[in-house]
C-alpha cells in the first residue's frame, strides 16, 4: 500500500499544504549546502561563511533566517565579549537531516539499496 492511500495529504496544492510550505523552505539556492553544514555540528556564523565560500553573508543571513522562523534551525547568542551567534539543527531540523540523507542515497541510487548511509559524511 502507498503512503498516499494510508495517510491522506491534505490541501495538496493550496495554501496549507505541508509539502508545498516544506518545499519553498527547502528551496532556497543554498538551503541544502547549509542544513549539510549544520547536520554535522553547530557553527557560528564566520564558520558558515568560511564552509560555504561562494554564499555571500546576505544571502546566507537571509536563508538562516527562513530556516529559523520554519524552526530548523537554533540560533543562541553566546553572550561573550565578541558578540558571536550558534547556529544548530533544532530537533526538527535534526530529523529533516535523516530525511534528506534517505532523499539523497534515494537521488544517488534510486533508493534500491535499502542502506542508510549518512548524509552527513556525503
Amino acid at each position: 500500500m502507498k503512503l498516499a492511500e494510508t495517510r491522506p495529504w491534505r490541501g495538496i496544492g493550496g495554501d496549507d499544504c505541508p509539502l508545498s510550505d516544506t518545499l519553498r523552505l527547502l528551496g532556497g539556492k543554498h538551503t541544502t549546502m547549509i542544513l549539510h553544514c549544520l547536520v554535522r555540528g553547530d557553527m557560528h556564523f564566520l564558520e558558515l561563511c568560511r564552509a560555504l565560500p561562494h554564499v555571500s553573508r546576505k544571502v546566507l543571513t537571509d536563508e538562516l533566517k527562513a530556516l529559523i522562523e520554519g524552526h530548523i534551525v537554533l540560533r543562541t547568542e553566546e553572550g561573550d565579549a565578541l558578540g558571536r551567534v550558534r547556529y544548530g539543527l533544532s530537533p526538527r531540523g535534526r530529523d529533516l537531516g535523516d530525511i534528506l540523507g534517505r532523499l539523497y542515497d534515494w537521488a544517488v541510487d534510486g533508493g534500491t539499496t535499502g542502506q542508510t548511509r549518512r548524509w552527513s559524511e556525503a
